[in-house]
């Protein structure tokens, strides 16, 4: 582009005095909370905490500056020029303030300069004596990046020579409605961890050690939970519409870092349950506090250091990594090290009693949720350490995770159906067969009569361990190749129904109950119920959208694509969906009949768009404009996907490459997808009752029960569950008014201007029908090795040199006997000992073969459950010393001791029945 003369900018000015002043209050504020706590000195906790105040404004401030720059177009910013430019919508503009790492460095300190005030503002009365070391820690947290953005990444910085007249643009990935809303949640869930961090370091720091602490964390804790999950499944849909490949969580690196501490935060809201009803787990809770901060910052380093590779990732920045590590460390070292200094005060109340108590089913969740966290650290992590130890980076694909994971998600279903069954310290026998017998038998049931008349649900996924190497060095008795196989979808199916009735029987044991004693109808008996405890009720409606989630999981196993070249479009119009002709094509009962492409620009793009309508049992179903996006800068193409969505299936459309009007399709058929979106909104939806404040209740409770009020009531309900739907389902599934109008606002596109685009495709005419399958599946079982394509596997990559690796795999196959399951089977096998042999290690297979990184983290889960078992054995109340006592009594006086052992039965049940009481 075209340089212009120098200039100065203003804002560019201010903002970095802005971003001084609030580095200079920060120190102040972290300094004067800490005396000030220390000294008992009222006034400089007042100043540090006004300093917080102070600060947020100054943040606010600066992010106003650079917000304005954007819309203003002062491309004299270098942030503002690399990541914006004159024809990008205004949505666009402002989400591009978190669009590159400078300006997402500043979102991130306003975010939680909003939330540290509200929070001080909020606790301030209930917890002075401790809210200096309160302040003190979030500044401190403070501190850190805005040492980042004065020092080393100041978004305010300015050429130093000349100015470019335009600006560079927004990666096209992120021109997307998604990315308006998406960044900002993740942003807000990574931030609101930092706020619990502070309550506990503050309580470990000041020696106020009881639950009181608890309380003020466990709804931050909740605000961090919730907007995670909800950034992690707008990410999700952002990656289905926009990345064209038919998925919606590919476990890369970036999406696993908001990933791996939303594990430590939910196992942290089972586990504070315990403290606050039994006294326990008070150590432990701080460190799962601890932990899901240490994980935000962990995964911040990963997104902005290079240390994983990333399609999401920042870029590689040494300096920073160093900082992010450095600023790591000293979170461990000072918070366990305040953990280890207070441990003789964190002894618990109150002993574990037995094994089938509610208590041990949630240190049973605990430990699930951490193997599921540790397990995908590892699986991350090992293309790194492997490139660390043994000199060569070993790739690890989505197989690995959904394989590794699937049986630690199925047994984090089954705790869900089977904590709420059980009571507080100890369940009795008649208890467990009264409640386990409903959720039991529909289980077995329903099990029994899928594996019956489903097929498809007796699926076997099969663990594939390479022994060749044992075998080489002695071990002669193990074969060269394990396969286990294991019924994942029937034992995912069975884990549903349990869930299911367990969580229905729970609101129905309670309707009941409530309503025998208020004189109700069901539903006020019920509305009452959930307000009334809307923490326990409102957890069960999140672990019901958890159970529809896994429903849509279960269909990512069944999903199914083809690929398509179609000559021009027929010139006679589709009337029934039966006509025949090239521009016809068909795929598991859907006709789809290719009808137009058309090109058009805009000041962004030049925009090529088929237009496709699909058919079904002779009716027209809807009509399709899948495209393709070339943006001018930077040359890069996106994928517009176009989707049929249903209940039972979406048809995902993708235009793959095109030439005049020759196109490429490709058709995803993805079974259950949308019970993924609905699973999100219920699991949303009991969230917000979670958090629904007292004061609501008090005001809803103190009307009149009359008919008019219920049918209020009943309105209220509904309105805000569908208010609750279209917030987080339709909000965004269809495009903001604003970006429709500009994408609108399309000319017809000059002839000179047609492109192409085009890939290999492995059931292309010349590839014999035999052999395609076996080519599809081998060819998404390799690594594209050419280093520039984000190691995508080589069916999906389009760079000529994975179109090489191709043909390579296809002349292999050609030799080969694929005619029988035998012959696939060794056909894909020799493929792959080919490849090896070229390649000389496993990094050209997507998901390693070596048993090593299957067997370390299960290792390790399964040791990590020996030790749950014997600290549970160890906490259990010791019942020798009543023994002799009960034996005595036994001798003396049998009858007498059988009324005391049924008066202590009695009211243990007395106190079960209190716990469960507070339980809301």
């Amino acid at each position: 582009m075209e340089p212009s003369q120098t200039a100065s900018s203003p804002v560019a000015v201010v903002g970095t005095i802005v971003l001084l002043l609030a580095f200079v209050v920060a120190a102040w504020s972290a300094g004067a909370g800490i005396v000030g706590n220390i000294r008992k000195d009222r006034r400089l906790v007042i100043s540090s905490v006004y300093g917080l105040y102070g600060f947020t404004a100054l943040a606010a401030l600066a992010s106003a500056l650079i917000i304005y720059a954007f819309v203003t177009h002062d491309y004299s910013i270098r942030y503002v020029a690399l990541t914006s430019d004159t024809s990008m919508p205004l949505w666009y503009k402002i989400t591009a303030f978190w669009g590159g790492l400078d300006g997402s460095l500043l979102f991130w300190v306003l975010v939680l300069g909003l939330f540290s005030a509200i929070a001080v503002r909020m606790n301030y009365q209930q917890h002075r004596d401790m809210i200096g070391y309160v302040v003190a820690t979030i500044m401190v947290v403070q501190l850190f990046f805005m040492a980042l953005l004065v020092f080393s990444k100041n978004p305010f910085a300015t050429y130093l020579t000349q100015v470019p007249i335009d600006g560079e643009g927004l990666n096209p990935l992120l021109q997307n409605y998604w990315m308006v809303i998406h960044p900002p949640t993740l942003y807000i869930g990574y931030v609101a961890a930092t706020i619990p961090f502070a309550f506990a370091i503050a309580a470990l720091a000041s020696g106020r050690l009881d639950d009181a602490w608890i309380r003020s964390v466990r709804s931050w804790m909740l605000v961090c939970f919730f907007f995670l999950s909800l950034g992690l499944v707008l990410g999700g849909r952002w990656a289905y519409e926009e990345l064209g490949w038919g998925g919606y969580w590919a476990w890369d690196p970036v999406e696993n870092a908001g990933f791996i501490p939303w594990f430590t935060a939910t196992a942290f809201l089972h586990s504070a349950i315990i403290q606050e009803q039994r006294g326990m787990l008070k150590g432990w809770n701080l460190i799962l506090v601890i932990a899901t901060f240490f994980l935000t910052i962990m995964g911040t380093f990963w997104t902005r250091s290079g240390v994983v590779q990333s399609v999401h990732a920042f870029g590689e920045d040494n300096t920073m990594a160093l900082q992010f590590v450095l600023f790591m460390a000293l979170i461990l070292v000072v918070s366990l090290g305040l953990v280890i200094y207070r441990n003789p005060r964190l002894a618990a109340k109150h002993r574990l009693e037995s094994y089938a108590s509610r208590e041990f089913a949630f240190l049973l969740n605990n430990w699930v949720l951490l193997a599921c966290a540790a397990f995908v650290i590892f699986a991350t992590m090992w293309p790194t350490l492997t490139e660390a130890y043994f000199g060569e980076r070993t790739t690890v694909g989505i197989p690995f995770f959904n394989k590794g994971m699937a049986p630690l998600g199925i047994a984090l279903l089954v705790l869900a159906g089977v904590a709420p069954l059980l009571a507080w310290r100890k369940t009795s026998r008649s208890r467990v067969f009264s409640l386990f017998a409903t959720p039991v038998g529909a289980t077995i049931v329903a099990t029994l009569a899928m594996a019956i008349f489903v097929p498809y649900a007796r699926h076997l996924t099969e663990y594939t361990f390479d022994l060749s190497a044992a075998h080489r060095r002695g071990l002669s008795f193990l074969p060269q190749q394990w396969v286990l196989g294991l019924p994942l979808v029937l034992l995912t199916i069975a884990a549903i129904v349990f869930t299911t009735a367990s969580i229905f029987q729970e609101f129905w044991r309670g309707t009941r109950a409530r309503s025998a004693k208020t004189g109700q109808d069901p539903f006020s008996s019920l509305l009452g119920l959930i307000l009334g405890k809307r923490r326990k009720y409102g957890g069960y409606i999140v672990h019901l959208g958890i159970v529809v989630l896994f429903v849509g999981f279960i269909g990512k196993n069944y999903d199914t694509d083809k690929n398509f070249s179609i000559n021009a479009p027929d010139a006679k119009p589709a009337v029934d969906g039966r006509a025949q002709g090239e521009a016809w094509f068909e795929m598991k009962g859907y006709r789809f009949h290719y009808e137009a492409l058309r090109e058009e620009f805009d000041a962004r793009k030049k925009s090529t768009t088929a237009r496709v309508s699909v058919w079904r049992d002779g009716k027209k179903l809807e009509t399709l404009e899948p495209a393709q996006w070339n943006f001018f800068k930077g040359g890069q193409m996106t994928t517009e996907v176009a989707i049929h969505e249903q209940m039972s299936e979406d048809v995902y459309l993708v235009l793959t490459g095109f030439k005049g009007q020759l196109a490429s399709f490709k058709v995803y058929i993805n079974p259950l997808v949308n019970w993924v979106w609905i699973g999100f909104v219920l699991f949303a939806f009991g969230c917000f009752v979670c958090m629904i404040p007292q004061r609501i209740v008090d005001l809803a409770t103190a009307r009149p029960v009359t008919r008019t009020n219920k049918v209020v009531d009943a309105v209220a309900v509904v309105l805000t569950f569908l208010g609750v739907t279209l917030t987080c389902l339709q909000v965004g599934l269809a495009q903001p008014a604003a970006v429709r109008e500009h994408d609108s606002q399309l000319t017809n596109a000059p002839a000179h201007m047609e492109g192409a685009s085009d890939k290999f495709r492995p059931d292309a005419p010349e590839v014999p029908p035999a052999m395609r399958p076996v080519a599809a599946d081998v060819m998404k079982q390799l690594v594209c090795m050419c280093g520039g394509c984000k190691r995508e596997n080589i069916h999906d990559c389009k760079c000529s040199f994975a179109a090489d690796e191709r043909k390579k795999v296809l002349a292999i196959l050609a030799t080969q006997d694929v005619s029988t399951p035998a012959g696939r089977s060794q056909a894909i096998t020799n493929v792959r000992a080919a490849f090896k042999r070229e390649y000389g290690s496993e990094q050209v297979f997507v998901t390693p073969t070596s048993a090593l990184p299957w067997m370390v983290p299960y290792v390790a889960i399964v040791v990590g459950l020996g030790l749950l078992f014997m600290v549970g054995r160890k906490w259990r109340t010791p019942p020798r010393s009543s023994t002799p006592v009960v034996a005595q009594a036994d001798a003396a006086d049998g009858d007498a001791a059988a009324a005391k052992r049924a008066k202590d039965e009695a009211m243990k049940q007395r106190l079960n029945d209190e716990l469960e009481d507070l339980d809301g």
